[in-house]
């Protein structure tokens, strides 16, 4: 993430100081030393970026609340949540994977919506908002564990394993966490740093 103080933008490849200035939707602002990406300009507003923000949370929720898998074996069905497969791992002694993916999954995502939330919402009732520099600071660093889309890759490849052994589908929670990969996708794109400049 490039470094920005006052009305200059420091490309993070070659710390080469650029002065700010916005940028249109189809605007790139690249660096003249080396031509890394420093920004780009986005349709995305405030408001357009707490409606996602917005989804994505009622995403997460249905996600986690959700079963994710669905196992049928001899008759019997079982169907597990992601919280529910998290503590089965952790019971059989899997401490790491249960807690990498409760940070990775659950966690993290959580924490992205809520700091995006913490900046969004006072921009949308225009006030200025609380603490920005620290949030902006922490959602760069959550954003590097958010690994949603790991998650979903793993588990649709363990369906189609296990669906050689017993009858196996996805769930809801399933496709739910396929909808917050897309949806926190799209926000990570949309980017928060425009706003620095409109606090």
């Amino acid at each position: 993430m490039a470094v920005f103080q006052q009305d200059f933008i420091v490309c993070e490849q070659c710390a080469a100081a650029h002065r700010w200035r916005p940028l249109h939707p189809e605007d790139v602002a690249r660096c003249t030393r080396c031509g890394a990406v420093l920004a780009r300009g986005h349709r995305l507003g405030a408001d357009g970026l707490l409606a996602l923000t917005l989804a994505a949370l009622c995403v997460l929720l249905i996600a986690n609340l959700s079963p994710i898998v669905s196992v049928g074996l001899r008759g019997q069905h079982v169907a597990t949540t992601l919280a529910g497969a998290i503590a089965a791992a952790w019971r059989q002694g899997e401490h790491l994977v249960a807690v990498l993916a409760a940070l990775t999954a659950i966690v993290a995502p959580a924490v992205l919506i809520g700091l995006r939330l913490a900046l969004l919402l006072p921009f949308a009732l225009h006030r200025a908002p609380r603490q920005f520099a620290w949030c902006m600071r922490v959602l760069h660093e959550v954003s590097r564990w958010n690994m949603v889309e790991v998650l979903m890759v793993a588990a649709l490849v363990s369906i189609v394993r296990v669906a050689g052994l017993a009858q196996a589908s996805a769930g809801p929670g399933m496709f739910a966490f396929g909808a917050l990969s897309l949806l926190l996708a799209a926000l990570e794109a949309a980017g928060l740093r425009h706003l620095w400049w409109n606090r």
